[in-house]
């Protein structure tokens, strides 16, 4: 038996509920919020990039690629998917966001090598990483992922998700579509994943973005293909995950200590430590002030006029995330202190984290 056959029954026998793993009951208390269907229902200004040769290619190391999205648009604009090559096949990161982006996926990939499509590891379950699936799936590769797909955007189910992205990216972009973003391997904690002799660690960082986020580690190279527990501004959503577990992938990030870290969207940091401090501060300074609120008896809306506002038809621009995230954070804070408040231990030690960060 081939290595590539040795270990992808290695990965179901980890696994060997994966064939039942097709889609995941949304637990009743998990309901879609107004900018979450404002977000599916606009159209935001996107290049046809259905209609390119080729996205741009930036070699991390030999054989190891980051497939570059839109740069200064936060988490607005096309993001970052990575491949990485073997001897026994390709494997993907992500897939973009419809079918004609995964077309131009593969088209980039093919500039490369044409070594055959084997995994494609998907971060999460947002459909702007996983709406491109179906094409590599075809093409025969086979979809790692966690298993619960739970998010807001897919609440009210599958049709209407795929119904209202149509709307966003435009009936020929999403021409050949189909769900593809249930996992052939289910991965629900650390997993290895060898590969023509190529070394991958597929990591659980815990529901920091969303209930089922994955990394992928390279540790030869050092290489970390974060998905969107790193975005290029710092202000990751947490949404559908919680910044509880935001902070532990934060941490876990950091004892791996990256020499290239690949966000979910943006450019590449010139340091990653830069990038996960960043992120970390605009965590801790946010459930300081949710914390503060909760505990002075401050309404969440009370708290929320204090930000900055929405942007009109723009649920994922910068001040959007920044209300979104208190929301979900408020919320987190309140069934904190009233449930199991938090020792005096771990506040002081969230204080002295937060004061180190740049004011």
């Amino acid at each position: 038996m081939c290595r590539a056959a040795t270990t992808a029954a290695a990965l179901v026998a980890l696994a060997p509920h994966a064939a039942l793993a097709q889609r995941t009951v949304v637990p009743q208390s998990l309901s879609a919020d107004s900018a979450t269907r404002a977000a599916l229902a606009s159209r935001y200004p996107r290049d046809r990039s259905d209609t390119l040769p080729a996205f741009p290619l930036r070699e991390l190391a030999p054989g190891v690629y980051a497939v570059l999205g839109d740069t200064g648009r936060g988490v607005e604009g096309r993001p970052n998917a990575g491949f990485v090559i073997t001897s026994a096949g390709v494997v993907v990161i992500d897939a973009l966001a419809s079918p004609g982006e995964g077309r131009v996926l593969m088209r980039t990939i093919h500039t490369v090598t044409r070594t055959p499509v084997r995994y494609l590891v998907l971060t999460h379950h947002h459909p702007d990483h996983t709406f491109g699936a179906i094409v590599l799936k075809r093409a025969g590769a086979r979809i790692i992922a966690h298993p619960d797909r739970r998010t807001l955007a897919n609440i009210d189910g599958d049709d209407r998700l795929a119904s209202d992205w149509t709307g966003v990216m435009g009936l020929q972009q999403m021409r050949g579509f189909a769900y593809a973003d249930a996992p052939d391997i289910a991965v629900r904690h650390d997993t290895l994943l060898d590969v023509g002799g190529r070394r991958i660690e597929i990591i659980r960082p815990g529901a920091a973005h969303t209930a089922g986020d994955l990394m992928v580690w390279l540790p030869a190279e050092r290489v970390l293909f974060a998905g969107d527990v790193l975005v290029e501004d710092g202000v990751s959503m947490m949404v559908d995950g919680s910044s509880t577990a935001m902070l532990g992938a934060l941490a876990r990030i950091d004892s791996l200590d990256p020499r290239v870290a690949v966000p979910g969207h943006g450019r590449l940091a010139a340091k990653p430590a830069t990038l996960v401090a960043r992120t970390r501060c605009y965590v801790l300074a946010l459930r300081d002030t949710m914390r503060r609120a909760v505990a002075d008896g401050v309404r969440m809306g009370q708290s929320l006029d204090r930000l900055p506002p929405a942007d009109r038809d723009r649920p994922v621009s910068l001040h959007s995330r920044l209300r979104r995230n208190a929301v979900r954070v408020y919320s987190e804070m309140e069934q904190m202190l009233l449930g199991a408040p938090p020792s005096k231990e771990a506040l002081a030690a969230e204080a002295g984290q937060l004061a180190a960060c740049p004011r």
